[in-house]
């Protein structure tokens, strides 16, 4: 009986902490790596919180780091290797398609990241043409991505994650002639989905409990619909979505340009019902973009594009049951 009540206590407090993951206080951001001739860019968390990967200008190389900086390694020095990686769901991994150059021609390939064993090994070999981009499936044990206009499944070579069985249940996403796909890993039938018609979509990220899709129309505003394409719902502007681990929330940026530069980026959150948002940074000359929710839901990692440095703001719990404020 005292089992099942600790239980019980651990689920409610767990279930708590989701439900309040919106943001009404947070820290001033703090410099956790880059800058000093070193330029680091889009952070990621890793699924447990243990860890944060990036890359560096023009998507070069993939490095990782722990959240207080103490800990920093470099993965791989190959060109775009920081381009659209991803985190297996034990953390244990990242998948990625890297690049080398030969004579001029581009030649791409989709490489493992083991950091259990510390080491790499080729998925693939080198292609001239890779237009889809590689993604963890069926609890980790398989990698697929879109080739000549077929889903390709390989072996990862990792065992099936046993403890994130509701993964091999997840039906898989990507874009396919420009528009969302959406099926099971092992069928060749995939619904096709146009929430906005006649527009092109980017950024596709799905939320946590696979039941949510966010998006941007290029040129346009982000969106979020149930991954059975229904419940379209309109953001207004902003780019970049990354999911709160509730899958209520989203952070995410909002940048103007002049067709050649960056002139403005800051970063926000908000409700995926459109309540709730929240502009977390507000510079005259910094831009912050590439925002990222950790898994606890109580920080927020980002970089900052002149500086070349990843930061942190840390979420409180005063009025928002997160975290305690210092």
């Amino acid at each position: 009986m005292r089992k099942l009540l600790f239980l019980f206590l651990i689920i409610s407090c767990s279930a708590h902490v989701l439900a309040n993951v919106g943001v009404k206080n947070f820290s001033k951001p703090k410099k956790i790596t880059g800058g000093d001739g070193m330029v680091f860019m889009r952070p990621l968390w890793s699924p447990d919180g243990s860890r944060i990967a990036f890359t560096e200008a023009n998507y070069h190389g993939l490095w990782i780091i722990t959240p207080d900086g103490s800990d920093i390694k470099q993965l791989s020095d190959e060109p775009a290797a920081g381009f659209g990686f991803e985190w297996s769901s034990d953390s244990k991994a990242i998948v990625s398609r890297v690049a080398k150059y030969e004579d001029k021609y581009r030649y791409n390939a989709v490489r493992l990241f083991d950091l259990e064993k510390d080491e790499t090994r080729l998925i693939t070999d080198y292609r001239s043409l890779m237009p889809g981009l590689p993604h963890w499936a069926d609890r980790d044990s398989k990698i697929y991505m879109l080739g000549k206009g077929n889903i390709e499944i390989f072996q990862s070579g990792k065992e099936s994650n046993s403890l994130k069985k509701q993964h091999s249940k997840k039906e898989i996403i990507f874009l396919r002639n420009e528009l969302i796909a959406v099926g099971k890993i092992n069928s060749k039938q995939f619904q096709i989905y146009e929430p906005v018609k006649d527009q092109r979509y980017i950024n596709l990220v799905v939320s946590p409990d696979g039941s949510k899709i966010a998006f941007e129309v290029i040129g346009g505003n982000l969106y979020v619909m149930n991954i059975d394409g229904s419940s379209v719902i309109n953001l207004g502007r902003g780019h970049r979505p990354q999911w709160a681990p509730d899958n209520q929330h989203l952070v995410f940026m909002i940048t103007e340009d002049d067709g050649y530069r960056y002139l403005s980026s800051d970063i926000y959150t908000i409700k995926i019902d459109g309540s709730e948002k929240k502009r977390l940074t507000e510079t005259d000359i910094e831009l912050e973009m590439n925002p990222s929710w950790s898994p606890d839901g109580n920080s927020i990692a980002f970089d900052v594009m002149e500086e070349g440095a990843i930061y942190l703001i840390e979420l409180t719990e005063k009025n928002n049951g997160l975290r305690k404020e210092r």
